[in-house]
């Protein structure tokens, strides 16, 4: 397996896929990272996900496939978080997702893909796997289990693409510890079985490595106090597990230190002070004020996602 480089503040990182990609991408910009997190929604398949960044590869733009949902305007190729009021607007907002997703891919250090499952839903109109359904019909679609050498032949060649398109680019692979128990508990572990020999196939090429949330999720923490009510989706408990563990894999000490410093600076501003209106609180609020630009002084590439 190869070992990619740490994560460190002043880099930027793209982060696609699954909701583990989500999680992670809040945090790192949590703890002031340089990060774009899923510009065009989640996505679960890796063919859907291969099918996007192949998409903001391409030299020019193309427009994505549409679908208008009474007067909504989505894309089979899009997460539905993606929409547009009319056809224009969805073209104009789409070419922005293009351009910045191409500069991401372009400018960044790492990219982190999270694969969800390998149940695909192809649409009959044109034979193409979609990245969600958008509450369509189920007559639109066919399902089926996606072929692993299909799987690893695609990805295989999109890693070479992309890292030759920014040689400097490392990726970090996950699969979502979430159950899609939709699918049906048996249909659900083949899925993630052909997910575990995909990342492993693609591990062994160059600065390309595998994170174990799934394993952290699954066997190690393995108790329902760690999922939320759904038996499916790991709560914050777990979360924060999985992000102790990524720091420790993907951080320097130095890191790890800046984000100890900044927990500490959050934890006393979120103090509840009892008497807003008193000199000790003013002179409290000066003092933090102070700490605060002192840390942005000290960490320059540190970048501040607080609220104004």
């Amino acid at each position: 397996m190869s070992i990619v480089s740490p994560l460190r503040h002043g880099q930027a990182i793209t982060l696609i896929g699954s909701c583990f990609s989500d999680e992670i991408g809040r945090l790192l910009q949590a703890n002031g990272f340089q990060v774009v997190v899923n510009p065009g929604g989640t996505i679960f398949h890796p063919l859907a996900i291969s099918k996007l960044l192949r998409w903001a590869l391409n030299d020019q733009f193309v427009p994505l496939r549409m679908y208008q949902r009474k007067d909504i305007f989505l894309s089979w190729d899009l997460s539905g978080s993606f929409y547009a009021m009319s056809e224009e607007a969805f073209l104009e907002k789409s070419k922005l997702l293009y351009e910045k997703l191409r500069t991401s891919l372009q400018k960044s250090s790492h990219l982190l893909l999270t694969f969800g499952t390998t149940w695909a839903y192809t649409l009959g109109a044109d034979q193409k796997i979609v990245a969600n359904c958008h509450k369509a019909s189920k007559s639109y679609f066919d399902k089926s289990l996606t072929d692993l050498e299909e799987l690893q032949t695609i990805w295989l060649s999109l890693i070479a693409q992309l890292q030759h398109f920014n040689p400097s680019l490392q990726v970090i692979l996950t699969i979502s510890p979430v159950r899609h128990l939709s699918d049906g508990l048996v249909e659900n572990n083949r899925s993630k079985a052909r997910l575990h020999l995909l990342v492993e196939e693609l591990a062994k090429t160059s600065k390309c490595c595998y994170f174990e949330a799934f394993e952290i999720v699954t066997d190690q923490l393995r108790d329902y106090a760690f999922f939320k009510e759904d038996g499916a989706h790991p709560n914050q408990k777990a979360i924060r597990v999985v992000w102790a563990h990524f720091q420790q894999r993907f951080f320097e000490a130095k890191t790890i230190t800046i984000l100890e410093e900044w927990g500490s600076l959050q934890k006393s501003k979120a103090h509840q002070i009892l008497y807003p209106e008193s000199i000790e609180a003013r002179q409290l609020q000066v003092t933090l004020q102070k700490q605060t630009a002192d840390f942005f002084m000290k960490h320059p590439d540190f970048l501040d996602s607080t609220p104004a």
